[in-house]
């Protein structure tokens, strides 16, 4: 059994922690939080490596891994590989989904991101392929929204969650190309944005969740 669910499960936690949830009230309205947040878990398997059994030494050096942690390495966001290459390596991709007008071309983009070629590799086929998807649905005060566009089929957080669920297996013509993708572990919510900056508390309920993706056999 992978050890990526186990540390989604990690991250989950750690990212609903208050300081980690303020952080991500004000990142999710001001910035493009998806390299934030590859880097903040490439962080944190790093440093809780024994958690997931990724601490064994290479060699005689104690400070030299077994497993290679890496972020923005061979073209994926995150690369997990045994530098034995007695297991497969694992990546890890990331995407932000907001309830805006680019809703189904992100959903296209990580199911695109799970198949693409990874350069330097003996073997695609051979790769473990996850995707750690957040999603945010958000209401801004109408004169605070600046060029953001909603997507109008979405009312509630429970449209976009729906949404996104039926697209990573959705064969319309926009996804053509596209593998299909399973849900590991369903969306579970971080935070709420009720009092995030721009968010007008009397509209719908904003919030953040996060969910764990992988490519269908």
């Amino acid at each position: 059994m992978s050890f990526v669910p186990s540390f989604f499960d990690y991250l989950a936690t750690h990212l609903q922690q208050d300081e980690r949830r303020q952080m991500l009230s004000s990142l999710v309205v001001t910035a493009a939080p998806e390299h934030w947040l590859s880097l903040e878990s490439a962080a944190l398997l790093d440093t809780n490596r024994a958690l997931f059994g990724l601490a064994e030494p290479l060699d005689y050096r104690l400070n030299v891994p077994r497993w290679l942690i890496a972020a923005e390495r061979k073209k994926v966001d995150m690369w997990i590989e045994d530098q034995r290459q007695q297991e497969p390596p694992i990546s890890i991709e990331f995407k932000v989904i907001h309830n805006n007008k680019n809703t189904y071309q992100k959903v296209w983009e990580i199911r695109r991101d799970l198949a693409k070629v990874i350069p330097d590799v003996s073997c695609n086929d051979s790769v473990k392929r996850w995707g750690v998807v957040m999603l945010v649905f958000s209401q801004f005060y109408d004169d605070q929204s600046g060029n953001y566009s909603y997507k109008r089929d979405f009312e509630s957080p429970h449209d976009l969650l729906k949404a996104f669920a039926a697209g990573l297996e959705d064969d319309a013509p926009w996804y053509e190309g596209a593998p299909n993708l399973e849900m590991v572990l369903e969306p579970v919510q971080l935070c709420d944005l009720s009092n995030a900056n721009y968010i007008d508390p009397a509209k719908s309920p904003s919030a953040v969740y996060l969910a764990l993706v992988r490519r269908k056999d």
